[in-house]
């Protein structure tokens, strides 16, 4: 019984690990890029993406980069926030604060 719930606490705990950059282009349209794993940071080039404005959610932590590969100086989101005019962010760092980004996996236009 014991086993058992510390199995349930350990994945419902793992469950609430999200972090999402919501991206808004000038039609409107809205794109998530998320990362769900509680220990993990993920890159995303957003380089042929129209990035109009980025909303945060989650426990997570969000980094908006003009670069394309999530290196250099970047600004931070926090959660419940909107970054407006970010045409200059061509890449976004999503997932727990203080660990490096994986990625990113080529530059997709997510609006396509």
């Amino acid at each position: 019984m014991k086993s058992l719930l510390l199995t349930l606490s350990v994945c419902a705990s793992s469950a609430l690990a999200w972090s999402c950059a919501w991206v808004n282009n000038n039609k409107v349209e809205q794109r998530s890029l998320c990362e769900y794993n509680d220990n993990a940071r993920t890159c995303f080039c957003v380089k042929n993406t129209q990035t109009l404005s980025v909303f945060v959610s989650g426990n997570g932590n969000v980094k908006l980069f003009s670069t394309t590969d999530c290196t250099g100086n970047y600004a931070t989101v926090g959660n419940g926030k909107t970054q407006d005019n970010t045409q200059w962010v061509n890449s976004i760092s999503v997932g727990k604060a203080g660990i490096s980004s994986s990625g990113p996996n080529g530059c997709p236009d997510y609006f396509k």
